[in-house]
């Protein structure tokens, strides 16, 4: 009583300094807990970073959160993870894959968005517990989802497309018009995937528009969908639609298989058809691109390639081609998110071994391509160039073991569902584009990286007919 009364007493301005008081009082109280007596307060890391997820959103806001975590493993080295939220670890270096993606016991996404309703009804993606993704994954995927299956029943539906865009930049050629190559891309991948899931295509390419605005709503969410997967305060007010397992699906359901197949599949192909083609035209004043088209060339003197060019063709006579893709990848991986995995926790928890590190149980683990894809010693002595060339110049031992560290499209039991389907894209569509085009760079546009999603913009080049 005698304290309700001295409140009384106080003005409304004292009243708020108290409060002001007590707010920062226990905002610094739980900054020390985190930074110096949590149990990951052992490994290195900045310590705002550790005291409140808010700084993961924030970097993700502005659009840096790649550059910011390579910088972090430029700083504090790769030979240990970095702490980068209060219970979240990174962990820098290709080894480590294996032992999160790989290892079942740390198959188990923690809380973050999956659970929030923030990507609409559960689905695939959003599916936190192990087991209950492999069954329902069990039940979406199958064998039409294997290179096999694509090149005997989808391979000629593709070749239709791949037609109809050249058509269609050529008559841009014709016109001698500007074409903004990375939303051109991106209207094809769009339309392979509705195709895919709908069989017929909605015509992206066919009315050279964003139909129905798909990508354009897509991207608009990302930076949202980045705050909302990393910053726990504010996820802790969202509602909460837990994940129901059902064979077949309900329809609600299997609209959002679809949805996330179509948005997520089409910009992040497109990323990567656009990334590829940037780099064939910005690097070395177009040595590499000319170093492909001979290849190309040659390939076609001899009577190696259809038109357009089958998926084994170019894999079978285009290893250097091949080897621009895959260093495209690597620099610029379509997908930069922060996919992070549980380590066993429950009754009498052990300490999990990942990367010959011992993490506390129930740690959230963590990599990103866009690092793993830059380490330095696997890619030494340049690991920031984009050099086609050290695909083939790598021997066995090494070229598996950059296979290995290619994470663009996930590892594990959970890697991405379409990868096939991505890559029989990039293997027809680029050498095709460059069979067919001269291409004069007008504007090189950047790679965005928006909640952990990348896509590109402003890429514009003016095409001459071959």
């Amino acid at each position: 009583m005698t304290v309700l009364m001295a409140l009384r007493d106080l003005s409304w301005y004292h009243t708020l300094g108290l409060l002001l008081v007590g707010l920062v009082s226990a905002a610094a109280v739980r900054t020390v807990r985190r930074v110096y007596l949590h149990p990951l307060s052992k490994f290195p890391g900045p310590w705002y970073a550790a005291a409140t997820s808010l700084t993961s959103a924030f970097v993700s806001w502005r659009r840096v959160e790649s550059e910011w975590l390579l910088g972090l493993t430029k700083k504090y080295g790769t030979d240990t993870p970095i702490r980068i939220t209060p219970s979240m670890l990174l962990f820098p270096r290709p080894s480590a894959l294996k032992d999160i993606y790989w290892d079942p016991a740390c198959n188990f996404k923690p809380e973050s968005l999956y659970e929030t309703g923030v990507l609409g009804p559960p689905q695939l993606f959003t599916t936190r517990d192990g087991e209950a993704h492999r069954r329902l994954r069990k039940a979406l995927g199958g064998t039409q989802w294997s290179i096999g299956y694509l090149k005997k029943n989808w391979e000629s539906r593709i070749d239709d497309q791949v037609r109809l865009f050249v058509d269609k930049m050529t008559e841009f050629a014709e016109r001698k018009e500007a074409v903004m190559l990375c939303d051109k891309v991106a209207e094809f991948a769009a339309d392979i995937m509705t195709m895919v899931s709908f069989t017929e295509p909605w015509g992206f390419v066919k009315n050279s528009r964003d139909e129905r605005g798909l990508l354009a709503e897509w991207r608009s969410g990302l930076d949202f969908f980045g705050v909302a997967g990393r910053w726990q305060t504010f996820r802790r007010h969202l509602p909460r639609r837990p994940l129901r397992v059902r064979r077949p699906p309900r329809p609600l359901e299997k609209r959002a298989h679809i949805t996330l197949l179509i948005q997520a599949g089409a910009d992040t192909t497109a990323t990567a058809l656009g990334c590829t083609l940037r780099y064939l035209l910005a690097t070395d004043g177009g040595r590499v691109l000319a170093q492909a088209r001979a290849e190309l060339d040659r390939a076609e003197y001899e009577g190696k390639l259809s038109d357009p060019i089958a998926y084994e063709e170019a894999r079978r006579h285009l290893p250097y081609l091949g080897a621009c893709i895959k260093e495209a990848l690597r620099l610029a991986p379509p997908a930069t998110n922060l996919f992070a995995r549980l380590t066993p926790s429950g009754r009498n928890p052990k300490a999990k071994l990942i990367d010959g590190v011992l993490v506390p149980p129930g740690t959230e683990v963590t990599t990103i391509s866009y690092v793993v894809h830059r380490d330095p010693e696997l890619y030494a002595p340049d690991p920031e160039t984009y050099r086609p060339e050290r695909w083939l110049e790598a021997g066995d031992k090494k070229a598996g073991e950059m296979e290995a560290a290619q994470f663009g499209f996930g590892a594990g039991p959970r890697q991405c569902l379409g990868k096939e389907i991505a890559n029989m894209e990039l293997w027809k569509v680029v050498p095709q584009v460059v069979r067919r085009f001269d291409m004069e760079m007008l504007a090189a546009g950047e790679y965005v990286v928006a909640g952990g999603v990348a896509y590109n913009q402003g890429f514009k080049v003016r095409l001459t007919r071959r």
